[in-house]
């Protein structure tokens, strides 16, 4: 795909990607995007100071691929606030983000897309629907990672009334002017329960789920948290997330 030529249009897709300390999967990931997506797209990464470089990297490969943007950041830090960032950099009618460890595949971005096409406002990646799955479950604390993950989504579903289930995906393509008054909410992972409800409930818009198999990062150490109490922690901000949504309160 010639990224000189997709640089000269206004972009059909802004792709947001937060990074800290990713310099190997960057390089896959972006590499990987420029094979499997056949639209005009701008890759937008968002990158917090990495003490391995990874902002360096991606400064280099933007020197020579004009649809790929940098946002080094120095002084703020954080997965919510990063994405939001990215967002206010895009340019294209739809924008993206996702994990940049390829646990989530850059090929199912073209069954998000078609998605959209068929007639969904916002298109979510998900695990728990039929065809979708998890497999990173190789090790005790992963296990542990996904029964919480299944624990949240059918409380998330059933506490808020939405028919909807991967509450904590983070793989998700939606129209831009969707987010043109609101910003994503929390310091981690709650973020997205606050966006699809918001989205489902306030934005009365069409959400589909899109089902794809999340897999283990293959390099670097995950962000999420790495231990039992780290998970505990995670899972409490995100129920109480969905305690304050169910119950008219400004979300956490």
């Amino acid at each position: 795909m010639n990224t000189q030529t997709q640089d000269a249009v206004i972009p059909a897709l802004s792709i947001v990607l937060p990074t800290y300390n990713e310099r190997e999967n960057i390089q896959l990931l972006l590499a990987e995007l420029s094979k499997v997506l056949t639209i005009p797209y701008e890759a937008i990464v968002v990158d917090d100071n990495s003490p391995d470089l990874t902002w360096q990297v991606v400064r280099d490969i933007a020197a020579v691929q004009p649809n790929v943007h940098l946002l080094h950041r120095t002084t703020v830090r954080g997965l919510t606030s990063a994405i939001n960032d990215g967002i206010k950099l895009a340019r294209a009618p739809l924008v993206m983000w996702m994990d940049v460890d390829l646990s989530m595949p850059p090929a199912k971005i073209n069954d998000l897309l078609a998605a959209i096409r068929a007639g969904a406002d916002v298109a979510v990646g998900s695990r728990y629907v039929p065809g979708g799955g998890d497999a990173r479950a190789v090790s005790f604390h992963l296990t542990v990672q996904l029964m919480l993950s299944k624990v949240l989504s059918i409380l998330g579903g059933w506490m808020l009334g939405c028919r909807f289930r991967d509450w904590s995906s983070g793989f998700i393509v939606l129209k831009r002017e969707l987010l043109r008054d609101y910003d994503l909410r929390g310091d981690y992972g709650e973020y997205f329960i606050d966006l699809i409800y918001t989205l489902i409930k306030r934005k009365r818009a069409k959400v589909v789920e899109v089902p794809y198999v999340l897999t283990a990062r293959q390099i670097g150490e995950s962000k999420t948290a790495t231990n039992l109490w780290g998970l505990v922690r995670r899972g409490r901000k995100y129920l109480i997330t969905v305690w304050h949504l169910r119950f008219g309160k400004a979300a956490a």
